[in-house]
């Protein structure tokens, strides 16, 4: 997972075939001549699984358009290593301000990101039971997260129609930025207070950046505002597919959210527990909580709330991330009540029961829910995954509900559009995938397929 050396970065030493290989953290280095390597990775540093993906120099020749008159000369041929000059006054910047911030973005944008498995997050946290570890950890995060973050900023940027110029949008590139800026000029966390230091700035990172969801899905609602204001309607209004961007997004996202909440609860152990992944999660448990929070939010919009029956093999266990889980059944199960509620909510006695089924195969868990709630139109389920399709009203409704504390204390059941969509990200982050299969005028299926921790990776494009 968090691997103690970097392979594959080659030095530019004149076309020499030296390569430099770092050990992180070690303030040492080896070179490799092609005779054979030696090797300075200390005892824990050899426990650790590789992780690292060889990432090719960026010189001017591979740029594109950005070409080395573009690009100042000391960033064209840095190697991977490379540090931008860092100065403490930056670290509270808001984003991007000059012309050298947007070539440092640029750059990090360029370089891909390392890969990261489910099973290997596992394993590297069952071993972080020392300081050493832990600082290895942060290292990897260091180096890992510009790149992450500076991928997105650029694609928040190059979004069409306007979209990246609405307000919304605008607040979360910024957000991101000052995210990577913050990391940057950040020092490397090479002590244990240097590494207590930055696991205090991911968790406040953690915390500036909960309201991605509901900002990302104003500035959809701006945008579509100012084209009806334009005169134009229906599908034309979005020729571009948002949908696919939005996957990308928030897949990154999700997989910045696992390693940076990972790390931070390393240094908060729970029994049963390593970080966020628990070791023998049991879906049947955490679907019952999710059924009775689902329950309790129809029960205060509806007034009543249809009755979830769990069948199959409850009692199979797996390691696997509990929130990630509660977030799918949740969001599902929300889905599946307002649809049998609203059905039957002038006879609420010949409601439906909302089935639950738990399969365990030998490659997957497989977990269907079943509503009898009316289904979706042929013409909803092409729309389903665009992240601007509801059928709970109107989305803007919902968002101006929100901002003016509207709706006499009632809680918005749904009307987002991104539940859905989100929990498929959210069971495609480690292998699985979500499908629907609806029959209007009877009701719904959903298929959640959840990957056994095997080597299904959490990095993204």
């Amino acid at each position: 997972f968090f691997s103690g050396v970097a392979p594959g970065q080659r030095a530019c030493n004149g076309g020499r075939s030296e390569a430099l290989v770092r050990g992180i953290g070690t303030g040492r280095s080896v070179r490799r001549n092609g005779k054979g390597a030696v090797s300075v990775a200390s005892a824990a540093e050899k426990m650790l699984p590789r992780v690292w993906a060889a990432r090719p120099l960026l010189r001017s020749s591979s740029l594109g358009p950005l070409t080395a008159a573009r690009l100042p000369a000391c960033h064209a041929n840095a190697p991977s290593g490379r540090r931008f000059p860092t100065s403490a006054a930056a670290v509270t910047a808001e984003g991007a301000e000059n012309v050298e911030d947007e070539h440092e973005i640029m750059f990090y944008s360029m370089r891909h990101a390392a890969t990261v498995t489910l099973k290997e997050m596992h394993q590297f946290g069952a071993q972080a039971n020392n300081k050493r570890a832990l600082i290895l950890a942060a290292q990897f995060l260091h180096e890992e997260l510009p790149i992450r973050l500076a991928r997105r900023v650029r694609e928040l940027k190059k979004l069409p129609y306007g979209l990246g110029d609405t307000k919304s949008i605008t607040q979360v590139r910024k957000m991101y930025e000052k995210s990577f800026f913050e990391i940057r000029r950040h020092a490397k966390p090479i002590t244990p207070d240097l590494e207590a230091n930055f696991t205090k700035l991911m968790d406040n990172m953690m915390v500036e950046h909960n309201n991605v969801q509901a900002t990302i899905a104003a500035g959809l609602q701006e945008l579509d505002r100012g084209r009806t204001d334009m005169g134009e309607t229906g599908q034309q209004r979005l020729p571009f597919d948002f949908g696919q961007f939005l996957d990308r997004f928030y897949l990154s996202r999700v997989g910045m959210r696992v390693l940076v909440g990972q790390h931070i609860m390393l240094h908060h152990p729970q029994e049963g527990f390593i970080g966020i992944i628990q070791s023998e999660c049991q879906p049947a448990f955490v679907c019952g909580h999710a059924i009775e929070d689902a329950q309790a939010i129809c029960k205060l919009s509806y007034g009543v709330a249809p009755h979830v029956r769990l069948e199959g093999n409850i009692d199979m266990k797996l390691p696997y991330i509990p929130e990630h889980l509660h977030y799918m059944f949740f969001e599902l199960l929300k889905n599946s009540m307002r649809a049998v509620a609203e059905r039957h909510r002038e006879n609420p006695a010949d409601m439906e029961t909302v089935h639950v089924v738990i399969a365990d195969g030998t490659e997957d868990v497989a977990i269907k829910i079943s509503d009898k709630g009316g289904g979706i139109s042929r013409a909803g389920m092409e729309r389903l995954w665009t992240y601007t399709f509801t059928t709970a009203g109107k989305t803007a409704d919902k968002l101006e509900q929100i901002q003016h504390g509207g709706g006499g204390g009632a809680p918005i059941m749904a009307g987002f559009a991104h539940g859905l969509p989100l929990s498929r990200i959210h069971a495609r982050a480690f292998g699985g995938d979500l499908h629907v299969m609806s029959m209007q005028g009877y009701g719904t299926d959903i298929f959640i397929h959840i990957s056994k921790m095997g080597d299904a990776e959490v990095s993204v494009p």
